[in-house]
C-alpha cells in the first residue's frame, strides 16, 4: 500500500483529531512517558497517511486494508513491525471504547515473534575501569563518575538517571526515589560506592556547574541545565573508547549489568523486577538466560543442598584412598 495524499480532507481531519484525543487519553489515563507518546503519534500518523483514498470511515478499514498495510512493513525489523502493530491495535481499541468503531480490524493479527537475546554486560572490572577513566579534578569528571556509579548501582534507565532531582535523594537512608515509565514511583537502594561518588559530586562538582538555584536537577551540564541523555551517552562512549573497551558501551548496558550481576550473586527475580521497575516479570526473566557456568556457580554458592554436597565431598575419603587403606589395589 503506497502513501496516498488524496484521502478526503474531512476523513483526514477526523483521523487526526481522533489521534490527538487518543494521545491525550494515553497521557492522562495510562501515564505513558513522553517518548512512548511520541512513538505512538509517529506510528499512527504513518498509518493514516498510508490509507487508500477509498476509505471514508473507520469501519471501512477491514482485514484487506490491514493486510496491505502489513505487506508494506515487511522491510522493517520484527521489533519495529511489532511496535507499529501495537500502536494501531491500541488506537482501534480506544475507538471502540469511544463508540467510533464497531470492531478491531487487527484482531486477527499476531505480533511478529521477537528473538530475545541475552543483553551484553560489563564485568565489575570493566565498570571500575570506566569509573576511573575521568579527570576528577574537573566537576564534569566528578559528575560523570557519579552518573556511571548510580546507574550501575541502582539499575536505572538513562531517562530516570537524567531526570533525578535533589529532593528524591535520601542518602542518609541509603535509597533514592525514581519515577519510571508511566510516572510510576519506586524506591531503589544505593550502595556505598555509588553513594560516595554521588556525595563527592554534590559537594565538589555540582556547585561549580550550577548557574541557578532554581534548578533542582541532580546532574547538570556546564551550562547549568539538566544533562541530556544524548550528552551522557556521548560521554560514556568516549570513556569506553579511552579505556579500549571492546564492547559497544551504551547507558542501558550498565542497567543490564546491574540485573545480571544481582542474579548471578543470588538475588531473587521478584526483587530484581521491583528494583528495575518492570511491570511484567516476563521482562525480568530475560536475565535468567545466563551462561550455564554462571548459574552453576550461583547454585554452588547459594543453594543449601550445594553446601551439603560440598561438605560431604570434603569429609568423605576418596574411593581410591579407602581401597588403599583396605589393602585393595
Amino acid at each position: 500500500m503506497k502513501e496516498n495524499a488524496q484521502l478526503t480532507p474531512n476523513v483526514r481531519y477526523l483521523l487526526q483529531s481522533k489521534l490527538q484525543s487518543f494521545v491525550g487519553y494515553l497521557n492522562l489515563e495510562k501515564g505513558l512517558s513522553k517518548n512512548t507518546l511520541q512513538s505512538y503519534t509517529y506510528d499512527l500518523q504513518q498509518f493514516i497517511k498510508a490509507l487508500p483514498e477509498t476509505i471514508c470511515s473507520f469501519n471501512q478499514i477491514d482485514k484487506r486494508v490491514i493486510d496491505d498495510w502489513l505487506a508494506d512493513l515487511l522491510h522493517l525489523k520484527a521489533s519495529s513491525r511489532a511496535r507499529k502493530i501495537t500502536s494501531v491495535r491500541q488506537f482501534f481499541e480506544y475507538l471502540i471504547k469511544m463508540h467510533a468503531l464497531e470492531k478491531n480490524p487487527l484482531q486477527h493479527i499476531v505480533n511478529p515473534l521477537l528473538k530475545r537475546l541475552l543483553p551484553d554486560t560489563l564485568s565489575v572490572d570493566e565498570i571500575e575501569t570506566l569509573q576511573g577513566s575521568m579527570a576528577l579534578s574537573h566537576p564534569q569528571g566528578l559528575r560523570d563518575r557519579a552518573m556511571i556509579s548510580v546507574m550501575y548501582a541502582c539499575g536505572l534507565r538513562v531517562s530516570e538517571l537524567c531526570n533525578l532531582v535533589l529532593q528524591n535523594l535520601f542518602l542518609d537512608e541509603n535509597f533514592i526515589k525514581v519515577y519510571g515509565k508511566g510516572s510510576k514511583e519506586r524506591l531503589v537502594p544505593i550502595g556505598t560506592v555509588a553513594k560516595t561518588h554521588l556525595q563527592q559530586y554534590l559537594v565538589y562538582g555540582r556547585p561549580k556547574l550550577q548557574k541557578s538555584k532554581a534548578n533542582n536537577a541532580v546532574f547538570i551540564s556546564q551550562n547549568g541545565r539538566p544533562l541530556s541523555r544524548k550528552t551522557f551517552w556521548l560521554h560514556l562512549k568516549r570513556y569506553a573508547k579511552n579505556t579500549k573497551c571492546a564492547k559497544n558501551v551504551k547507558p542501558h548496558l550498565l542497567r543490564h549489568s546491574f540485573a545480571t550481576h544481582l542474579l548471578i550473586h543470588g538475588a531473587d527475580l521478584r526483587s530484581i523486577q521491583t528494583m528495575l521497575g518492570h511491570s511484567d516479570i516476563a521482562t525480568t526473566q530475560l536475565y535468567t538466560q545466563l551462561n550455564p557456568t554462571h548459574l552453576q556457580e550461583a547454585y554452588k554458592k547459594y543453594h543449601p543442598r550445594a553446601f551439603a554436597d560440598a561438605l560431604q565431598q570434603k569429609n568423605e575419603p576418596s574411593k581410591k584412598a579407602t581401597d588403599t587403606q583396605s589393602g585393595k589395589v
